[in-house]
């Protein structure tokens, strides 16, 4: 289970909060022993407080203790006997508070833990997963989930261990007292927690339902903010508000009744505990007038006390219990997450070659990929040899993005193999294999940070000067100095400061400051206008001297110098060659000119 893993790496602060417990549960115990039986023998005569008295040994040794205190006299005594209990009052808060603090600790650190390893996990998880997984879901694990998590789990474990450490202290100075009256409450207790266990039966499933319409809730906003200009543009407004009302509706309903069921537990246990305080009221009443067991009437009031102190510790558990019920399902959520496969070759990295630079050149043969059933490319066989310029053009669907993130190890093939400098790139450790490849793609990914710190991302071993000559190359040197803060400008969220043109020459400079021996060019001008792509592919053509690319081209002006165009179709290659004899076949390729309207 996750709770247990992530508090074993906390182990000694969770046994010192246990031990303070017990503790603190020995002091009150002690106090409650102590209170009734030295009252009786301070307002006693002499002569009663000295006689022998029947019992077991508990009994007899605090009366022992009693004697002993009213020697010095009743007044001194009563003032030595108040100053006994403050101290065990004050002993008692002293442990209880230590006993917090060092569990506040264990949660705010497997909190901490849970975090890190989630954001761990998603920074490792392959391409695939975010196919198939909404971002509001996951956001909403790092928020919600971990959120109720820390309170309904391990705030519910908190309360659980101190409640039953509690109970178990108290029932066995119970069962010392007076065996009897213990085994009736006993037989009474199963009630109890039949009652309050049929309460909190469905909670699990109900918590799990609400986890994920918050999820869909929060995916909802997430949508709505990222397209916000087309929901004003198309005057769906009403519409937007309507849906998200409806699931708020609807998850504020199940919020309600889920929590009926919650609160049901409290006041439940507690009415059924009075009803055996009173049944012990009658019981324990016969037995002290039966005289059994030497249980004074002293001994009973303290018995009392020791069962209605057990009374809390009770109702903490049923609370706790079914807090957790509630809670499970977002441990199982979390768990989800954090059980998901790496992507290929995350954390096998050991013993792998590590790639240093190209030398020879790059190879598919006979690659093949599928997602589940369905072939998405098929007996791809392509050369690229070092400092060649290799285009990928089709329609949309042909399955160029997916063969160039094979080359990346955003996947792995389902048959075939991809060469690099006669190795299978699956030999090669994937960090060194990515950090000789740059790639700038058609969205393009900038971070809420300064010019500088996106051209830089990733590394910390670059100077200013570096980033400069990147962003010179990437012909983005002007447009940033015209800036107010030049390097320093802040860009905004995916650099919304920022036109299409200028995000795009960021992206280039962050790939020039790479130095990559392999580029990828995954529609890197299609979304762009006419000036800014002439920009743009100027950029581009600084950066590609002398270096070995893949160029996935809509636009086929941007691709006729390349050295071979390779021509994908459902995922087969129909076609190749240079732009000057895939124009002259008539093929697919002049049909994509004509339609192009290329001379």
């Amino acid at each position: 289970m996750i709770t247990s893993h992530y508090l074993k790496l906390h182990i000694g602060r969770t046994l010192w909060f246990v031990l303070l417990v017990i503790l603190s549960v020995l002091f009150t115990m002690a106090t409650a022993l102590s209170v009734s039986d030295f009252l009786k023998l301070l307002f006693d005569s002499g002569e009663s407080s000295q006689t022998a008295v029947s019992g077991n040994l508990l009994t007899k040794g605090l009366l022992d203790l009693y004697n002993w205190l009213i020697t010095f006299g009743k007044v001194r005594a009563l003032l030595l006997f108040s100053l006994l209990v403050f101290l065990l009052y004050a002993l008692k808060s002293c442990c209880s508070y230590l006993s917090a603090v060092e569990i506040s600790t264990v949660r705010i650190k497997v909190v901490r833990d849970i975090r890190n390893d989630l954001f761990a996990k998603v920074l490792n998880l392959p391409v695939s997963y975010y196919a198939k997984h909404r971002k509001g879901d996951l956001l909403a694990r790092f928020s919600n989930d971990i959120t109720e998590y820390d309170e309904n789990i391990l705030g519910s474990l908190q309360l659980l261990v101190s409640a039953v450490l509690s109970i178990v202290l108290y029932f066995s100075m119970l069962v010392y007292i007076n065996v009897k009256l213990t085994l009736f409450v006993l037989a009474m207790l199963p009630l109890v927690l039949l009652v309050v266990s049929g309460v909190s039966r469905k909670l699990k499933r109900q918590s799990a339902e609400m986890q994920q319409r918050n999820a869909y809730l929060l995916s909802l906003i997430e949508e709505t903010i990222m397209g916000l200009k087309v929901i004003k543009a198309y005057t769906a407004i009403e519409f937007s508000n309507r849906r998200f009302t409806l699931f708020s509706k609807l998850y504020t309903q199940g919020r309600m009744r889920m929590f009926r069921r919650i609160n049901l537990a409290s006041p439940l246990s507690e009415f059924l505990s009075s009803c055996i305080v009173i049944g012990i009221l009658i019981f324990g009443s016969y037995l002290v007038l039966s005289h059994d067991n030497g249980l004074t009437p002293e001994l009973f009031v303290s018995y009392i006390m020791m069962f209605v102190l057990m009374i809390e510790p009770i109702k903490n558990v049923a609370t706790a219990v079914s807090q957790i019920k509630k809670g499970k399902a977002c441990a199982d959520r979390l768990t989800q997450v954090l059980d998901e496969a790496d992507a290929v070759g995350i954390g096998q990295n050991m013993g792998q070659k590590v790639f240093t630079g190209l030398s020879m050149g790059i190879q598919f043969r006979d690659v093949c990929f599928s997602y589940g059933d369905s072939d998405v490319l098929s007996d791809i066989c392509i050369s690229i040899p070092r400092g060649r310029n290799v285009a990928l053009v089709g329609s949309s669907g042909s399955g160029k993005s997916t063969l160039v993130d094979l080359l990346s190890r955003f996947y792995d093939v389902s048959r075939g193999q991809i060469l690099i400098d006669n190795i299978d790139i699956r030999d090669y450790s994937i960090g060194s294999l990515r950090s000789h490849i740059g790639v700038v793609a058609q969205d393009t990914i900038l971070f809420n940070d300064t010019i500088a710190a996106n051209i830089a991302f990733g590394r910390s071993d670059v100077s200013a000067d570096d980033i400069q000559r990147a962003a010179i190359v990437a012909n983005a040197h002007d447009f940033i100095m015209q800036l107010p803060d030049g390097y320093n400008t802040n860009i905004g969220d995916g650099g919304d400061r920022l036109s299409g043109g200028q995000r795009q020459r960021i992206s280039i400079a962050r790939a020039v400051l790479c130095n990559p021996d392999i580029l990828i060019f995954d529609e890197a001008t299609s979304a762009l206008d006419t000036e800014s792509e002439r920009q743009v592919q100027t950029a581009l053509d600084n950066l590609l001297k002398g270096r070995t690319a893949i160029i996935i081209a809509h636009r086929l002006s941007t691709i006729v110098n390349a050295d071979e165009i390779i021509v994908l179709e459902h995922g087969r290659i129909v076609e190749r060659g240079t732009h000057a004899q895939l124009s002259k076949q008539g093929g697919r390729y002049s049909q994509l000119v004509a339609l192009q309207q290329l001379s």
